[in-house]
């Protein structure tokens, strides 16, 4: 997984301390490497796992996905907190016998202003945190750095199976229809007007596949959606549109297999309670398949 980053440098041990507190609540759910192995009479795709958990952007670059510390993490579209919690800007106070900090309520790391809360919730101590003074934009990248945990990576089904694949036979790619479901995030900064939040949703619309048969094909094929499921009713001829067909065998690649992989598309849309809304740049997760492609010669006696 891709290396995450806390704008916390700067700031001083104590500081670090109540930053990073609220962070505490943060649930991460990160993808699971998943290692196929295969026998050699195996008919199942060999599916490498090796950058199935990146996220890279269209034109295959590593996404970005910094985290800003003092930018809260919600729960189901909303902040997640108690309705009774009330969050106020910090006030100066003496730094003196049994206070944690001093008369500091504003910080400055690099380009992010840091502004003191306090949480204050029935039959609990008051808090302090360190919040971020940023936009609904910020907060929403910060979102969408969590969501791309939830995204799932996309191993791919094939038929004929990727190791009994066919010239002229359309070979047939999809993913299970479960993984075909949004992924939303929430984010959120209190300040004095009330909380302001940013929801993240990363949606699957597209299927990539690169065949791998490079100058051999045709190049890349794309479809709409999660592709369809085969089933031996439908028959070796019925097209798909998640559909690829392969015109020479994989015994020209020295290893005797194509190096293919199946990609998901996701766009990336944001929305604030504010009324804005927003894009940010469409991601990918791939898998690497290895396709080994046979001609078929028929035996004529007399």
């Amino acid at each position: 997984m891709a290396q995450r980053r806390l704008v916390l440098d700067e700031l001083s041990d104590s500081q670090k301390g109540l930053l990073t507190k609220p962070m505490q609540h943060m649930k991460y759910k990160f993808l699971a490497a998943v290692a196929i192995s295969l026998l050699a009479t195996s008919t199942s795709a060999q599916a490498s796992t090796e950058d199935s958990n990146l996220i890279r952007n269209i034109y295959g670059e590593v996404v970005d996905r910094t985290i800003i510390a003092g930018i809260l993490i919600g729960n189901n579209e909303t902040t997640g907190e108690p309705s009774d919690c009330e969050w106020s800007p910090s006030l100066p106070r003496d730094s003196g016998r049994d206070q944690t900090f001093g008369d500091e309520v504003e910080k400055s790391v690099g380009s992010i202003r840091f502004r003191l809360y306090d949480r204050n919730c029935p039959n609990e101590n008051t808090t302090h945190h360190w919040i971020a003074e940023v936009s609904s934009e910020t907060i929403a990248r910060n979102a969408a750095s969590v969501a791309y945990d939830l995204i799932p990576a996309p191993f791919g089904e094939f038929a004929p199976p990727a190791r009994q694949g066919l010239i002229n036979i359309g070979t047939w790619f999809w993913v299970n229809a479960s993984i075909w479901q949004p992924k939303s995030v929430t984010a959120w900064v209190p300040t004095p007007a009330g909380p302001v939040t940013a929801t993240t949703t990363a949606t699957p619309y597209k299927l990539v596949f690169d065949p791998g048969d490079g100058k051999f094909g045709s190049g890349k094929k794309s479809c709409i959606g999660p592709g369809l499921r085969w089933s031996p009713i439908i028959g070796d001829y019925a097209p798909s549109p998640c559909m690829h067909i392969y015109r020479h065998s994989s015994a020209v690649d020295r290893s005797g297999l194509f190096s293919a992989t199946l990609s998901i598309v996701w766009k990336i849309t944001w929305r604030s309670n504010t009324g804005a809304v927003g894009t940010l740049p469409d991601v990918t997760t791939s898998s690497s398949h290895q396709m080994r492609i046979r001609e078929f010669q028929a035996l004529v006696t007399s």
